[in-house]
């Protein structure tokens, strides 16, 4: 009898024990296949007071860099195959390698190279919020400095 009333809750208990092993095992197959990755090339600089208006959403990021102008260079946009990698064309004979490792937390770790003419200037890692941005201050270059905007959003 003992048995009996005590068999209605260990099947409760299994059934939610689970339940939360499916909902991880669920949450751990939500691995993003790739990552669409943007890489705008700004120069910043203090020749003049310009503003390119299409930089409009990053100002508050871009205005801690203490520069007076910022100038889109370059927008590139690639689909990244996750744990793949990407070579994107910089301005001044320079590229960047992007490669996603991690996705945990809604926030995407990324392996980020930067070269020129085959030698490292620049290599680490970045965590970005999914869908989110990171500036990344870089090399001189015409009179200003080089200013990578990191964009990725998961697949």
């Amino acid at each position: 009898m003992k048995l009996s009333k005590k068999l209605p809750r260990r099947v409760l208990l299994f059934s939610c024990l689970s339940l939360v092993v499916a909902g991880r095992l669920g949450a751990a197959e939500k691995q993003p296949q790739s990552v669409q990755v943007s890489i705008g090339t700004i120069l910043a600089s203090n020749q003049s007071e310009d503003f390119d208006v299409r930089l409009k959403g990053m100002e508050g990021q871009l205005k801690v860099l203490k520069y007076r102008s910022y100038r889109l260079l370059k927008q590139d946009s690639q689909d990244v195959p996750w744990r793949g990698a990407k070579v994107f064309e910089i301005p001044g004979d320079r590229s960047l390698t992007v490669t996603p490792q991690e996705f945990q937390d809604n926030r995407i770790s990324m392996k980020v190279r930067l070269t020129q003419k085959q030698k490292p200037v620049l290599d680490t890692t970045v965590k970005i919020p999914n869908k989110g941005n990171f500036i990344l201050g870089g090399p001189q270059h015409e009179g200003g400095v080089l200013v990578l905007s990191i964009s990725a959003a998961a697949q």
